[in-house]
């Protein structure tokens, strides 16, 4: 499916609590690290290391962890990789054997050191056995959390066939699994993910992934709360209602979601404010950071090549802004550039329809009549599964 496929193919470490970046501040505040051992913050802060392995040769057993994730953050991974494996090997640290998955999936370290003719299937071995963990309430918290990363990194593995065999159903279970409460950034994002893949053609339950994206909404996935704008304003698994629509785009787009901000600049269109489009449209299309951003870089691009196509057409026609046709044209041309970096799936008529018609713009075609073909073509492709109706070519004529 082409909404997940737009996810990374590597897998990146989850950032939850005990795997975040502040590693200094889990070390002093972990309750493994005695009290009479922490004299002054400051002094911790800049001897972390060489505290670290002291304690460590001292017989803390967290401290290969903490020593493992100080060298991985330094991208030092020959380093990382050594202190993981003695945190899992001799202290069966399972913090640490999800970092060792993580590292031998991003394929981070040689086969030379690691001693992994097939990285990818050992990192998945690692994270089904870690799914094995105990997650009932009364485990740690950090525990639970763990297993629900493993889950949520395997579903995907499942999905896109690396490591393991790809398998829709496979991957299914897993999101179920890791979605279970909701209670960590890992079951988020795999309601998230679980919202895409009842979304695609393998399942196709549209109102599941409305309930889905709700429940990733509700638990903070700012990433839902765009698609969920997008589904209230074309009515997709849900009916259609464009005050949620404004409501769910409005706040996704203040939360950074450069794709809810730019349907919002298309819902603005489609009620003729142009104002409020060139208003937005303006400053997206000027930025250059947005590929820094969490989500989804396939949505990313989409949203940039919107945003320039429909502020394009208001400097071409002087709606909201003074005309001017030479930096509509470079827009147009732009449209091209940022869809150039998305693979054409037959789910991306949105982005393939954005490069036919700014194509004949830059060659000055004068109406739609003369790319009819193109778009026979391409209406064969819709069907009800897609993000975007069809109805948006009515705002162009």
């Amino acid at each position: 499916m082409e909404l997940l496929s737009g996810l990374p193919e590597s897998i990146r470490h989850e950032q939850i609590d005990f795997l975040s970046s502040k590693t200094v501040r889990n070390v002093i505040s972990n309750g493994t690290l005695k009290a009479e051992k922490i004299h002054d913050r400051q002094v911790i802060g800049e001897n972390l290391e060489t505290l670290l392995k002291r304690w460590l040769d001292e017989g803390d057993e967290q401290c290969a962890f903490y020593l493992g994730q100080i060298y991985f953050e330094k991208e030092k991974y020959n380093e990382a990789w050594n202190y993981f494996r003695m945190g899992y090997e001799k202290f069966n640290d399972q913090k640490s054997k999800f970092q060792l998955g993580i590292m031998l999936y991003d394929n981070l370290v040689s086969k030379d050191v690691t001693k992994v003719s097939n990285p990818q299937a050992k990192a998945c071995e690692f994270f089904k056995e870690i799914m094995t963990l105990d997650v009932q309430i009364a485990s740690p918290v950090d525990q639970r959390n763990l297993v629900f990363s493993a889950a949520f990194n395997l579903g995907r593995a499942y999905y896109q066939g690396y490591g393991v065999c790809s398998s829709t159903e496979d991957a299914l279970r897993c999101f179920l699994f890791a979605a279970n409460n909701g209670d960590s950034k890992a079951c988020i994002s795999a309601q998230t993910a679980l919202g895409y893949l009842y979304s695609g053609p393998e399942i196709c339950d549209l109102q599941k992934a409305f309930q889905w994206h709700s429940d990733a909404c509700g638990n903070g996935s700012v990433e839902s709360q765009a698609v969920l704008g997008v589904m209230y304003l074309y009515g997709i698994g849900v009916k259609e209602d464009w005050d949620n629509a404004l409501f769910c785009l409005s706040e996704a787009s203040a939360r950074g979601s450069l794709y809810a901000k730019a349907n919002l600049i298309y819902f603005y269109y489609r009620r003729k404010m142009f104002t409020n489009v060139c208003y937005l449209a303006s400053r997206m299309v000027t930025c250059d950071n947005f590929m820094t951003s969490e989500c989804i870089q396939t949505f990313q691009c989409r949203a940039m090549s919107m945003a320039c196509f429909l502020y394009a057409l208001c400097l071409k026609s002087g709606k909201g802004v003074q005309k001017d046709e030479l930096l509509a044209n470079q827009l147009f041309s732009k449209v091209c550039t940022f869809t150039s970096r998305i693979v054409l799936h037959s789910y991306n008529w949105f982005v393939y329809l954005t490069v036919i018609v700014s194509s004949s713009y830059c060659y000055n075609f004068s109406s739609f009549s003369q790319i009819g073909q193109e778009l026979n073509v391409l209406k064969n492709k819709i069907n009800s599964l897609h993000f975007v109706s069809f109805n948006f070519l009515n705002a162009f004529h």
